[in-house]
């Protein structure tokens, strides 16, 4: 068996490589094709929109033309901002950033019909027969936006989902850990669920005995010095020092040190083995009461936050256009109707993940 490990390691260490060229090259073509399309996209769609809102009378035949051309530029233009999307998501995926970007860029297209006429390139006065064009325009901006935000929020809930079974598995990233890093459970370990540090499987029997934490029943996360971190405590086990067995006098004896500031300390215990397992536990308690925290306030208070977001969009869409002075019928949105729709379902719902991942976020401190 021994003989075939030197070949089965290698294959596996090149499908490796492999992969993560592939990953690469897929990162790296998906942006720059997204990003290319989306400014070419763009800029035709925006000229258009400028160029017939005071451009000659068109023949039928050059009006439909021009809105197949419309047409065709704002179908690219969605494929390259969700291309665009995916390759950002490559490059950042984990990043608590990322679909607050996309959400960002897909806010400033959605809302195009209303920040368009403040940069003057699209005018008030239309001419007769090209204002169609003119709107088509507008709206595939619009309608790109609402892609990319579609994306962005289908995003926000495979991160969420994968976070939140990630932390509830293995606590926080495995190459955050500098303090016990490798160290194998104790023989005789204990793992009691939501218990001490000296209750967990990577305390270290000869180190307990002579850990002025355990004697003292606390934990090393609430006094931010243990056995994994502390070299007092760690010297202190290795040369048989003596604690007492009685709570109050053990505790005179955990150490105060000066050296790190409070942010340090905590940093520290964030990079522990054994925090990391009491992080693993806590998730695994917060998650269903989150969960179940954020799904009651949505079904119970539904109704209420789909009509509050649709006035939410309502009141920004009219403080924009009275801000721009773009009150023409031919820029009007019918996406965001007099009854909540798909729109205010897609932002509630992400206002919910946001609520559940700032919960989560609470669990990590």
């Amino acid at each position: 068996m021994n003989s075939t490990n030197p070949v089965a390691i290698p294959d596996k260490v090149e499908q490796i490589e492999w992969g993560s060229e592939i990953l690469t090259w897929l990162r790296g073509k998906f942006t720059f094709v997204g990003a290319v399309g989306t400014v070419l996209a763009t800029g035709f769609l925006v000229y258009y929109a400028q160029h017939f809102s005071a451009s000659l009378p068109l023949t039928p035949s050059e009006t439909q033309d021009a809105a197949n051309l419309i047409g065709k530029f704002g179908v690219g233009l969605t494929l390259s901002l969700l291309a665009l999307g995916v390759g950002i998501m490559f490059s950042f995926w984990g990043d608590f950033a990322l679909p607050i970007t996309l959400l960002i860029l897909a806010a400033l297209y959605y809302f195009s019909p209303d920040l368009l006429p403040m940069t003057g390139l699209i005018t008030d006065s239309y001419v007769p027969g090209a204002e169609g064009l003119s709107a088509m325009a507008i709206k595939a901006l619009h309608r790109g936006g609402l892609f990319l935000g579609a994306f962005a929020i289908g995003l926000q809930l495979v991160d969420a989902a994968l976070r939140i079974r990630n932390r509830a598995v293995y606590g926080t990233h495995q190459d955050q850990i500098k303090y016990g890093k490798g160290i194998k459970e104790e023989a005789d370990y204990q793992n009691v669920f939501m218990g001490k540090c000296w209750q967990l499987p990577f305390c270290r029997k000869f180190v307990r005995e002579a850990c002025p934490i355990y004697h003292s029943r606390r934990t090393c996360w609430r006094e931010r010095v243990g056995c994994m971190c502390e070299e007092e405590v760690i010297r202190g086990a290795l040369e048989g020092k003596t604690i007492p067995r009685d709570v109050v006098a053990a505790a005179k004896f955990i150490p105060r040190t000066s050296r790190a500031t409070p942010q340090q300390k905590a940093e520290r215990c964030r990079q522990c083995v054994i925090y990391n397992e009491h992080q693993r536990h806590k998730y695994r308690l917060s998650v269903p009461i989150a969960l179940s925290f954020v799904a009651l306030i949505y079904l119970l208070f539904q109704p209420q936050l789909l009509n509050l977001t649709n006035n939410l969009l309502h009141g920004f869409d009219l403080a924009m256009s009275r801000f721009t002075f773009a009150n023409d019928p031919a820029l009007d949105r019918t996406t965001i109707g007099t009854t909540p729709g798909f729109l205010e379902h897609g932002i509630l719902i992400l206002l919910m993940l946001f609520l559940l991942s700032q919960i989560m976020r609470a669990v990590e401190f």
